[in-house]
């Protein structure tokens, strides 16, 4: 008895794939039935059975996936009926065509019947899915293919091979995409937009949907050889502010859907709300234009500016925030205006009040928790006056010597040095300076021909090279000049050389020039091969303007 029960649970499982004749998408003949236990559960004979296949939807975007249902009509328990419950699980493949081919598994479905079933009892076989992602654009079909039956408390797999079964069922996939010129828009304003993937010959009909679900919509579009499209519609005036949504529909492709934010009038608030001169208040707002810039000024009682104003700019929300810092005048509010061609709108601005406390402040509200202190401040003038130093020079004490000379009929070359000089710019100012130098010629002032009217040494005999002009310390700069040593030459009494020179500051903004500074420069003295014997003097004459 055990293994006739047996048996009739397995028969009566196979035999559930033939249903009685019904409304469906398609009938499929089943045949070269295998059982994997034919000593307990002979395979059935060839049947037809009438399957429906629906996808979730007829139209998706390439590499969105598709849920594909199966759906037997109802079944009828042959003789001698099905005396166990769950007793078995259904699966079945189903055949893509069309743009691909490929063959997906579908189920296993939930075990059944959910209780016994007498002889010519019906009873539903549960629907069970395959998922479907489309990989490129186009039409696929789906056509029902093998099916299986499990009675797992048996280990019974009962197999059934499809044929003559027609598509079921299609899907559209496309690549079709759409994209807004800007995601905010205000009522009586206008929603540019875009789109790609669309397929050539369908129609596309652009609509607005703001956040009362008022839809509005546009004209249509023949998609051309290349599937774009672009184009415009309008927002209604009355349109509701809020989240609504741009959606290109087409005839073909389906819905794509964009966010697109109504924007309602500009808002600004204040935190703290009062206080004195001084007191930096932290603002917020929102529905400003994204990536605006926000003109924000005190204003008194009339609605006019008071003070310096600023500017803060939106962000790609269109939220604002930032700070603002109380004037010393007394204000009634702080207003804010969007700039449109630089200019103050009239219309998209907004005002947050505020109490002005003139030398008091509020830094915390009576009863606010600790997570929402504020800050503010009151001011008190700090002055210093500086006044501006000299700019003076100094030298090393002593005189310019070169060693002495012996004549031997010929020229000498002697090595001498300048006296270190040192510059001190402390005047506090752009201002640059000069150091120069010129040389009188020297004298015949000692000796058996002294003052005698001799003819003298000319100061172009004497060269200077090697000019340094570095800061005091040497070798450090920690000053804001930098100047610039000269290029030497041969001295003059009329015409000065530079030895160093200090550039004036920038003036936008203003740069400040200064330092201490060491200048250094080798002399070399050509002595004549016949000349007078004696002293000879001159002067060099440093010049600092």
């Amino acid at each position: 008895m055990a293994m006739a029960g047996t048996l009739a649970v397995a028969l009566a499982t196979v035999t559930a794939l033939a249903p009685a004749a019904s409304a469906g998408t398609t009938t499929v003949n089943y045949g070269s039935c295998t059982s994997s236990n034919p000593g307990l559960a002979a395979p059935p004979p060839d049947y037809s059975s009438q399957v429906t296949l629906t996808p979730s939807a007829n139209s998706v975007a390439v590499g969105s996936p598709v849920t594909i249902t199966w759906h037997y009509s109802l079944s009828t328990a042959p003789s001698p009926g099905i005396p166990i419950a769950d007793a078995a699980t259904a699966k079945a493949s189903i055949v893509v065509g069309g743009a691909a081919s490929t063959t997906l598994s579908a189920g296993p479905s939930a075990a059944f019947p959910p209780a016994p079933v007498a002889t010519g009892g019906t009873f539903q076989i549960p629907d069970f899915t395959a998922t479907f992602t489309p990989t490129t654009a186009g039409t696929y079909t789906f056509t029902p293919g093998n099916n299986e039956q499990d009675v797992a408390q048996f280990g019974i797999v009962i197999q059934c091979a499809a044929s003559g079964a027609s598509a079921a069922a299609t899907v559209t996939a496309t690549n079709a995409s759409a994209a807004v010129g800007s995601a905010y828009v205000r009522p009586g304003g206008t929603v540019d937009f875009t789109g790609a993937g669309w397929i050539a010959g369908e129609t596309v009909t652009p609509s607005f949907k703001d956040s009362a679900g008022t839809a509005t919509t546009g004209t249509a579009i023949t998609v051309p050889a290349g599937g774009a499209v672009s184009g415009s519609i309008a927002v209604p005036a009355a349109a509701a502010t809020g989240a609504g949504s741009l959606v290109l529909t087409g005839s073909t492709s389906g819905a794509v859907p964009i966010a697109v934010t109504v924007l309602g009038a500009p808002t600004l608030s204040a935190s703290p709300a009062s206080g004195g001169p001084g007191t930096v208040v932290g603002l917020s707002g929102g529905n400003w234009d994204p990536g605006a810039t926000v003109a924000v000024s005190g204003v008194d009682a009339s609605s006019n500016p008071v003070g310096a104003s600023s500017t803060l700019t939106a962000d790609a929300s269109g939220h604002l925030s930032g700070g603002y810092t109380v004037p010393g005048t007394a204000i009634a509010a702080i207003g804010a205006a969007e700039l449109v061609g630089g200019a103050p709108s009239t219309t998209l601005r907004a005002a947050a009040a505020f109490t002005f406390a003139g030398n008091a402040c509020t830094a915390d509200a009576a009863g606010a928790p600790v997570s929402a202190t504020g800050t503010c401040s009151v001011p008190q003038s700090a002055n210093v006056t500086v006044s501006g130093g000299p700019l003076q020079l100094k030298e090393n004490t002593g005189a310019v010597t070169f060693p002495g000379v012996t004549l031997d009929g010929t020229a000498h070359n002697q090595a001498g040095s300048l006296q270190q000089v040192e510059v001190q710019d402390f005047r506090g100012t752009t201002d640059g300076w000069v150091l120069n130098a010129t040389m009188s010629d020297l004298a015949l002032t000692g000796g058996p021909y002294a003052n005698s009217g001799a003819a003298p040494i000319p100061a172009g005999d004497v060269s200077a090279s090697g000019l340094k002009c570095a800061g005091n310390p040497a070798g450090t700069t920690p000053y804001p000049s930098t100047p610039t040593a000269g290029s030497g030459g041969a001295l003059s009494a009329t015409t000065a050389i530079t030895l160093c020179s200090q550039a004036a500051g920038g003036t936008n903004p203003p740069t400040v020039t200064g330092g201490d500074f060491l200048v250094d420069a080798g002399l070399n003295l050509s002595v004549p091969a016949y000349l007078l014997q004696g002293t000879y003097t001159g002067t060099v004459t440093i010049t600092l303007q």
